[in-house]
């Protein structure tokens, strides 16, 4: 036996599926119709309040039969209906004086049925997007919106950071819809997220920095529910207060169980949502995913006190917004990234210098404590290494120091970093210092040894947990880490070469790195290529075994004995791009940076040489300017129409967000990047031209 709630239907037995509907929201109607003769076969319990006739006289009604142009506007799009691809619509029905406009979407459900969801248009006298409004929010002129458009484009373009371009969305956001809050959420891999900016009315207690779980924000926080939402984009609740509207007959004949409307824009929300954010005083929200490779990256969340309905215009311009900041948000990321290779790369030419004056790397790496906490806002870092561990800033007592490592060693080996949001911390009985706890963010530096970097950041006094670890601070994290494997390398590749008792130790080292080196002495006694050179270059170690055959490895040897004898004999670092030659005939595009190694004692210690895979790179770049060429064509055929301007600024947009990315970020991760940022630019043209189909009233 089931029942019909006021959320859906539920029994004993059968629970409505996700993508499947039990209720719409009350505020427009849902009618499911049967081809050819356009047949009503199942209909939402408001649509007789809309149409103001009685529901069983709608029920296998046609419609034709009730008035308007609905009938021969839908029968001009039906030739063309795609499953999964919902159709914005505007109709009337009715007979005048009594028709009434209509807007929303028509999808295809199956080979013969169709379903129409439709929401009353706004009248002229409705407030506009920027006012106060308890029903509606009008969408302004097309010229007004379009100009409010290129201007947040123009804006996101200009961010130099995230956090920057966070507080121009929340804004963007705000003057477009006119709701009370406006704030986006990074969301991270627990599930939590923090709000990383907003835009509020005065009265309004801040949210900036609050920790927010994935089912504050979604009605359900399964997974299929967050899969919902990389198909829709944009979620509208009109009045959380409201009592949602029942499917008549609860599933259509003929329909084998309900259609799925996934991307219904009628979807009603769960019992518990909708208390949570009456809790909040929130009547209203729209909600817009951001998403990131296919990934939930975040939300912009909409609440307002009153009932509120967002135009369809609006909704499909809050969608090309989020479009374009996740656009922006890539290039950003990426070019942050880049920013902190170089000032790594810097440190490590120190770090260099420091083992061959000082003899020890590690407290050169700590000396400048602001470059390692300020990026990640973190209160101490430590470093184990080599069995010791040094810290800087605010660093815990010696009893907290064992407890870290403990945990440390506990980590799963195959994860690139491990986190805890508040890790309990002994403290030290002989100073009188209580237990405490912290946030930890570490990376590896070895697969051999319990070698890490760790962050610790304070935790609130008011939940008890550090500001969640985002996306941004994990990436910068593991981009210190990565540089800083590299640095290893480097530096136990010189000790390598100074303490010959010491070459057992460090040829493991050596060996078990991910980067592909070649490293010798000045007279090549000592001549070791690594694993992964030789996984590189598909040779046997018997193959490679001076630098004359290191150099007939290359489809230019000749230019490969020219790099190694200005390394060797004017003792200047060479790097530049050459090909090897594989076993199977292939050539492979490699980096090589040839680095000579110094002494005082010594003119010439010997070199080290690392290679570096740049096929990906190549790849990418074949993307980026097949990307170039199709923003040109982009730009060449539009129509000289209202909304050029805005064109032109896209097109900007993501011609800059190419450029940061394949000068960020070149090598595995660009060439999927510089593939979305095209996807997302088609993405938001095709919305552009929505909004010019679907027009104001």
């Amino acid at each position: 036996m089931s029942r019909s709630t006021a959320y859906g239907q539920a029994s004993s037995s059968f629970t409505v599926p996700p993508g499947l509907v039990g209720t719409v929201q009350a505020h427009g109607l849902l009618l499911v119709l049967r081809e050819p003769q356009l047949r009503i076969v199942q209909a939402s319990s408001s649509a007789a309040h809309w149409l103001e006739r009685p529901l069983p006289t709608l029920l296998l009604a046609t419609l034709l039969d009730l008035g308007g142009d609905a009938d021969s506007r839908l029968r001009q799009l039906l030739d063309t209906l795609q499953p999964a691809e919902p159709r914005p619509w505007r109709c009337t029905l009715g007979v005048a004086p009594a028709e009434r406009a209509y807007e929303g979407c028509v999808h295809r459900v199956s080979t013969d049925t169709v379903v129409l969801e439709l929401e009353p248009q706004a009248s002229s006298t409705t407030a506009g997007p920027t006012q106060d409004a308890t029903s509606s929010a009008r969408a302004p002129t097309q010229a007004a919106l379009l100009a409010h458009l290129s201007r947040a484009v123009q804006r996101f373009s200009e961010a130099g950071s995230v956090a920057a371009l966070s507080v121009a969305a929340a804004q963007a956001v705000r003057g477009l819809l006119g709701h009370d809050r406006v704030f986006i959420t990074e969301f991270g891999p627990d599930g939590r997220g923090c709000v990383i900016a907003e835009d509020r009315a005065p009265r309004l207690p801040a949210w900036l920095g609050q920790n927010r779980l994935l089912d504050e924000a979604w009605p359900d926080p399964s997974v299929r529910s967050r899969e919902l939402y990389l198909h829709k984009r944009v979620r509208v609740l009109v009045d959380a207060a409201a009592t949602p509207s029942e499917l008549i007959p609860a599933l259509p004949p003929g329909s084998g169980g309900g259609h799925d409307l996934t991307l219904g824009e009628l979807r009603s929300t769960s019992a518990a949502h909708a208390e949570r954010l009456r809790a909040h005083g929130v009547a209203a929200s729209v909600v817009a995913a951001l998403v990131r490779e296919d990934q939930l990256w975040g939300l912009i969340t909409c609440h307002h006190p009153q009932p509120r309905r967002p135009a369809q215009a609006l909704r499909a311009a809050l969608e090309l917004l989020a479009e374009v900041f996740m656009t922006r948000v890539v290039a950003l990321e990426n070019y942050a990234r880049a920013q902190v290779r170089a000032e790594v790369r810097r440190l490590e030419q120190r770090l260099l210098q420091a083992t061959s004056v000082e003899g020890d790397w590690r407290a050169a790496l700590l000396r400048n404590e602001a470059a390692l906490l300020q990026p990640l806002d973190a209160s101490a870092a430590l470093l184990w290494h080599g069995g010791e561990v040094l810290g800087c800033g605010a660093a815990p007592a010696r009893p907290a120091l064992q407890a870290l490592e403990a945990w440390l060693q506990v980590q799963d080996d195959s994860a690139a970093s491990w986190q805890h949001s508040a890790l309990p911390l002994p403290g030290d009985d002989a100073d009188g210092l209580p237990q405490a706890s912290a946030g930890v963010l570490a990376v590896k530096l070895s697969s051999q040894q319990p070698d890490a970097l760790v962050w610790l950041r304070r935790v609130q006094p008011d939940t008890g947990h550090c500001l969640p670890w985002t996306r941004s601070d994990l990436s910068l994290a593991q981009a210190y880490g990565a540089a800083l494997v590299d640095m290893i390398l480097q530096v136990n590749a010189v000790r390598l070469l100074i303490a010959e008792h010491q070459l057992s130790q460090l040829r493991s080292a050596v060996a078990n790195s991910q980067e592909a080196a070649v490293v010798t002495d000045g007279a090549q006694r000592s001549f070791y290529p690594n694993a992964a050179f030789l996984a590189l270059s598909g040779r046997r170690r018997d193959e490679v075994g001076s630098l004359e055959a290191l150099a007939a490895l290359f489809t230019q040897p000749a230019l490969a004995h020219r790099a190694i004898g200005q390394v060797r004999a004017e003792h200047r670092p060479w790097q530049g791009e050459l090909v090897l030659r594989r076993p199977d005939g292939r050539g492979l595009p490699v980096a090589v940076r040839a680095e000579p190694v110094q002494a005082n004692e010594h003119p010439l210690l010997g070199c080290i040489f690392i290679f570096e895979d740049l096929s990906e790179a190549h790849e990418a770049q074949s993307l980026r300017e097949r990307l170039e060429a199709a923003l040109t064509r982009t730009t060449r055929d539009a129509r000289p129409t209202e909304g050029q301007e805005l064109v032109g600024a896209i097109i900007a947009n993501a011609s800059l967000a190419a450029m940061d990315i394949a000068d960020g970020d070149a090598g595995l991760a660009a060439a999927p990047l510089l593939a979305e940022v095209e996807a997302r630019t088609a993405r938001a043209t095709a919305l552009l031209q929505q909004i010019r189909d679907v027009g104001v009233a």
